[in-house]
């Protein structure tokens, strides 16, 4: 919590494919209570690498070998104020070199 902006949001992009928020999700509390919901979820073999989305620091999430979702993070002032989440299939990159 401690690293979150009070105003953080949180987009996700499911591409109409996969779950993701239909609207942003907005606030510290919410959005670190999003990601703990969603990580409780994860498979067991999940496992995450920290990684550049577009310039930005981000992280990749794979799921069986492959990337399931990318979050890119705007950090201002050391706090993120922005959670890009990306799970749309199409719009995943085979390997974290292609982010």
């Amino acid at each position: 919590m401690s690293v979150l902006d009070p105003d953080v949001a949180l987009v996700s992009d499911g591409g109409g494919v996969v779950r993701a928020a239909r609207r942003p999700v907005v606030g510290a509390d919410k959005v670190a209570r999003f990601l703990l919901r969603t990580i409780a979820k994860a498979e067991p073999s999940s496992h995450f690498e920290l990684v550049r989305v577009n310039g930005l620091a981000g992280f990749a999430v794979f799921e069986a070998g492959r990337i399931a979702s990318v979050v890119a993070l705007t950090v201002a002032d050391g706090r993120v104020g922005r959670l890009d989440l990306v799970r749309a299939p199409g719009k995943l990159r085979a390997s974290p070199a292609d982010l």
